[in-house]
């Protein structure tokens, strides 16, 4: 399935010449299959869905001339990118300031131990993200810093594709609609999906604007979707 989103951009009543920017949120991970946070340092790779679900989703983005993917450096982003640059032949950046935050012993752990080790912090994540310290890991502040300085300063010529995880585009899309982060779980992220923004650079600094998010039309077009009910980040 190939596209250039001229629909959304019709819908927007802009001109053709927009500068899009598509954030991608990573196909499914073995460890999302297993219900346990990741993190930095429990880097699975990619599930035979989520294969799959990349691999379709390369074929979405082949006819939009990307000029380049800049990814997070953990497998699961990375082998994402991969089957995007496979297809699309762009070249393939990688980013340190996209990693998933590091949830300090949270990582290779599963909800029910989280929740029963730490029930208050985990409440906290939930409620205000923004006042979290992970234990063992980061302060989620230094994960939204990271990720504005990034939105800010990264070099994304019209077409780029971001690959990345879900906190970092919560976050993203926090700051493109100009919203507090703590309302980042407002949002509805599947894996494999895409938002787009609308990039323009003022004084020096990128500016993003949210055109679509959590678009997945190309899993339900194959029948790939997950099954996110166990999952965690």
């Amino acid at each position: 399935m190939e596209e250039d989103f001229s629909s959304v951009i019709a819908d927007r009543r802009v001109s053709v010449g927009l500068s899009v920017i598509v954030a991608v949120r990573h196909a499914e991970s073995v460890a999302n299959t297993q219900g346990i946070f990741q993190g930095q340092t429990y880097d699975t790779g990619l599930s035979p869905l989520g294969t799959r679900q990349a691999q379709v989703l390369a074929r979405r983005l082949s006819g939009r001339g990307v000029p380049k993917i800049i990814t997070s450096p953990l497998k699961r982003t990375y082998q994402t990118a991969f089957e995007i640059a496979r297809i699309s032949g762009a070249p393939i950046e990688v980013d340190n300031r996209l990693m998933e935050t590091n949830h300090g012993i949270w990582e290779g752990k599963n909800k029910d131990w989280v929740t029963e080790n730490f029930p208050d912090v985990y409440n906290l994540w939930r409620i205000k993200p923004t006042d979290v310290q992970f234990p063992g890991g980061e302060h989620f502040s230094q994960t939204v810093e990271r990720v504005r300085q990034f939105v800010e300063t990264a070099q994304l010529p019209p077409g780029s594709v971001v690959v990345t995880h879900d906190n970092v585009v919560r976050i993203i899309l926090t700051h493109a609609q100009g919203t507090p982060v703590d309302q980042m779980w407002s949002y509805e992220l599947e894996p494999a999906s895409l938002s787009l923004f609308e990039g323009n650079v003022v004084n020096g600094k990128n500016i993003l604007k949210t055109m679509k998010v959590n678009d997945f039309d190309h899993l339900i077009a194959e029948g790939l979707r997950a099954d996110v009910s166990h999952h965690v980040l």
